[in-house]
């Protein structure tokens, strides 16, 4: 059986066929035509908030960042467990990343995060991770960036990469509608899917028109750019893909839950790895089904994703190495962070899409539970976080001045 990471929820052809047809024929394809209003106006009002569609949630965060004026060679802090994106943005817009521990749920630690603050109060953004479609600790990471701000009597702004997490939500209350802004990615690997674009959602319209401006290389009319800017738009094909996909979204993720669930009774049952929960009160999209090798086993997640391999199941290391360690980004790590250097050792992402059988399912956890025993594993699965070391030598590498970023 050959059993892929993920299998995106697309349209058929039939599905997109009438609108395909319209703009090929109109060759209004692109330049925010009715379809990419329409997307936007569907987000919106879903959500919550105002909604900005872009190319990639990458260059959506980025806008976003840019958006509130943020000067070079300022401060942000990240959790460095994300993808290496979350960074890049960072840099792009200019800025300065301070790396920070992941809790226990693999989102921003907020004790860490209210330390960084004590420790640089120059620190102009926060950005917080919803990882894997989890909701970061929203509550109080804007309640010790809002303190924060109150201290230094000025803004500490606060942003969510909220790639991963498009219908997720916290009591009631959705992802999208928290901090200044969030941002979205749509690509073929989301829940919410366009194939490829993101988009910025905020309650801030002041940010949301300057980030449509920025799409647009900044010009406000007749090529007179008002802010800094590039080609951010997303095309119509894309559009036309989000809203169908959007329009049965909940029952996307309705499947999704019941699955997700399902899936972490049978690894509970049939392995000693562990399976990451979320609160009540809490939708989770999902987007990756992530577990952890035991402590003492962590040395065994490489063997165990190749044995997987050799048996048709693909799988990652999301998200080794973290930020912080890898090749360009470790000129920027100030101090070790044992937590997240220890959880990236342990994780496995395990196949998992909505389409998932039982038979499937069943599958990959029947192959966990042999690989435990080839291994020796179930021995030892009792014990602490473990650690293997950083992956680069850090220390030897030059830290970079503010014209570095």
């Amino acid at each position: 059986m050959n059993i892929p990471l993920i299998r995106p929820d697309l349209p058929t052809l039939e599905d997109v066929r009438a609108p395909f047809e319209e703009i090929l024929a109109n060759g209004k394809i692109t330049n925010f035509g009715k379809y990419v209003k329409q997307f936007e106006s569907e987000t919106a009002a879903y959500l919550g908030g105002e909604t900005v569609a872009v190319s990639s949630g990458t260059v959506g965060l980025l806008f976003a960042l840019s958006s509130v004026g943020f000067a070079p060679g300022e401060k942000v802090i990240l959790p460095s467990f994300t993808f290496t994106a979350t960074a890049q943005a960072v840099l792009y817009a200019g800025g300065l990343p301070v790396f920070a521990e992941v809790g226990d749920d693999l989102t921003l630690s907020p004790q860490d995060l209210e330390h960084l603050l004590d420790q640089h109060p120059e620190t102009a953004a926060v950005i917080g991770v919803h990882m894997y479609g989890l909701p970061a600790r929203t509550a109080e990471i804007e309640g010790i960036v809002g303190a924060a701000s109150r201290n230094r009597r000025r803004p500490i702004s606060l942003f969510f990469d909220a790639a991963q997490a498009f219908g997720s939500s916290v009591d009631g209350r959705r992802v999208g509608t928290f901090g200044d802004a969030e941002v979205f990615s749509l690509s073929v690997s989301k829940v919410l899917v366009s194939v490829e674009g993101g988009l910025v959602s905020t309650k801030r319209p002041e940010l949301a028109e300057r980030i449509r401006l920025m799409r647009n290389y900044g010009i406000r009319a007749n090529y007179d750019a008002h802010y800094s800017g590039l080609n951010g738009k997303m095309s119509e094909f894309h559009a036309i893909i989000g809203l169908h996909n959007l329009r049965r979204l909940d029952h996307i993720l309705a499947t999704r839950q019941e699955r997700a669930h399902r899936y972490a009774h049978q690894i509970r049952r049939n392995t000693s790895l562990r399976v990451l929960v979320w609160p009540s009160g809490v939708v989770h999209t999902v987007k990756d089904f992530t577990v952890l090798v035991p402590g003492p086993n962590a040395d065994r997640r490489n063997e165990i994703i190749q044995f997987l391999a050799e048996r048709g199941i693909e799988s990652r290391a999301y998200f080794f190495p973290p930020v912080h360690e890898q090749k360009y980004f470790c000129k920027y790590a100030d101090r070790p962070l044992p937590k997240t250097e220890a959880f990236s050792r342990r994780v496995i992402t395990l196949p998992f899409y909505t389409s998932m059988s039982d038979q499937e399912m069943d599958y990959v956890v029947e192959q966990l539970s042999e690989a435990e025993r080839r291994f020796g594993m179930r021995i030892s699965a009792k014990g602490g976080a473990g650690h293997l070391g950083s992956v680069l030598n850090c220390g030897n590498q030059s830290k970079p001045g503010r014209d570095e970023a």
